[in-house]
């Protein structure tokens, strides 16, 4: 609900990446609902894919610090 606000406010769009039969990865920004672009190396048709995410949380953090339950 909040990314249609931001998008519609600010015309905000999402970075995906596309893979090309040839193997070329490429980032773009698009719609939500694209599907596939053209490879702009090879310009054969490169669908979506799903990248493993990077994000990780180390150390204390809120979750140690306020959430985590204390043993007795």
């Amino acid at each position: 609900m909040w990314f249609k606000f931001l998008n519609e406010r600010f015309n905000i769009m999402p970075v995906y990446e596309f893979k090309c039969p040839e193997g070329t990865v490429t980032e773009k920004f698009v719609k939500m609902g694209t599907k596939e672009i053209q490879c702009p190396k090879c310009r054969k048709k490169a669908k979506k894919i799903i990248s493993p995410c990077t994000f990780n949380l180390k150390g204390g953090g809120w979750y140690a610090d306020g959430y985590a339950s204390k043993k007795a």
